[in-house]
């Protein structure tokens, strides 16, 4: 039996000044994060222990810190800070897929949102 797999942190809701326009820098604006983390799941699954596996409330706390620690004109930019900052975070993360959205753009037309989805692999 195998436990390898994902965790999942989906729809954390980041206020931020990220953006092109001036408006983003000045006013800021709501961002939507979907973060995915390739963890070896089976120690925990045995163990039932935290320190097996990737503490969530710090994982949320990390990608908030590194989401907002510095203003970034492209979505691509910022995922790649908050992915930076989970592989530093912790160890046993072998690949990270972040999905960011802009639920209110300032682009003149009626969606739900614009965003990216990047995949990071740790580097060995």
């Amino acid at each position: 039996m195998s436990e390898t797999g994902r965790i999942l942190i989906e729809k954390l809701d980041i206020y931020a000044y990220h953006g092109v326009f001036r408006e983003e820098e000045r006013l800021g604006q709501r961002f939507l994060l979907d973060i995915v983390l390739d963890v070896d799941l089976r120690q925990a699954a045995k163990s039932d222990a935290l320190a097996d596996t990737v503490d969530y409330g710090r994982a949320v706390a990390i990608a908030s810190e590194a989401f907002t620690g510095r203003r970034y004109q492209l979505l691509e930019a910022a995922a790649r800070a908050v992915a930076q900052a989970l592989f530093e975070a912790f160890s046993p993360v072998t690949g990270i897929e972040i999905t960011l959205r802009k639920p209110g753009p300032p682009i003149p037309a009626t969606l739900g949102s614009v965003g990216i989805r990047l995949g990071f692999r740790r580097e060995d």
